[in-house]
């Protein structure tokens, strides 16, 4: 922990894999980097470390009963942590990297502290290549969620991050300043996990896009 975090902007290739390495090395110490995704700054932890996993309950407030979702790398990293059935494959390969998280059955890999001891995880792939840069370097899935406290507004800007965190900003090790992000809303999340799929969170891709990826007829969203 320090008292104030770094805050480090990206100008050039080189300052990009100084950046890369710095947040790379706090991830695998378990530490706590805030960075871009495409649909707001997330508080990132190594999601397999149930002690950095802790670190983000308490830096937002948030209850243990409410589950955190990951970010991955590359589908790869998603079938080690998640069962990926041939439906869901399509989803994948349509709509990621981009602002969609699909609700699948996880395996044991992911800690049962990451999703309140439930038998599911959220998982997506940002579209966000500095971001997939990083948990491919830390080689691990980084947590998803929000930079700001629990009931309080998502950040699109480092500006909002810094209003959103308030005090508990000394508990993050880097903030990565990237600007704005580029869409102004949450991920839509897909619960895959049932029959028919469900959308829990509506955002930027719509249930006509996923109709239209996946074929899937006479269902309609209940989100």
């Amino acid at each position: 922990m320090i008292e104030n975090p770094l805050i480090c902007q990206i100008f050039d290739k080189t300052t990009e894999e100084t950046v890369l390495q710095r947040a790379s090395d706090i991830l695998q110490r378990g530490g706590v980097v805030v960075c871009a995704t495409d649909t707001g700054y997330l508080l990132g932890v190594n999601g397999l470390n149930p002690e950095a996993i802790r670190k983000i309950y308490q830096i937002k407030g948030r209850a243990f009963d409410k589950p955190l979702h990951l970010v991955a790398a590359d589908p790869s990293m998603v079938k080690t942590l998640a069962e990926v059935n041939e439906k869901a494959e399509r989803i994948m390969q349509q709509f990621w990297p981009g602002p969609l998280t699909l609700i699948l059955k996880k395996k044991p890999i992911v800690p049962d502290s990451l999703v309140s001891g439930l038998a599911n995880v959220g998982l997506r792939i940002p579209d966000n290549a500095f971001l997939l840069r990083l948990v491919q370097m830390a080689g691990v899935p980084i947590t998803a969620t929000s930079a700001n406290r629990s009931g309080f507004k998502t950040p699109y800007t480092v500006e909002q991050v810094l209003s959103e965190l308030g005090e508990a900003v000394k508990f993050v090790d880097l903030i990565i300043d990237q600007g704005e992000t580029r869409h102004g809303s949450p991920s839509t999340i897909l619960d895959l996990t049932c029959t028919p799929p469900q959308i829990l969170r509506k955002g930027p891709i719509t249930w006509e896009m996923l109709q239209t990826a996946w074929q899937i007829q006479d269902t309609q969203p209940t989100g």
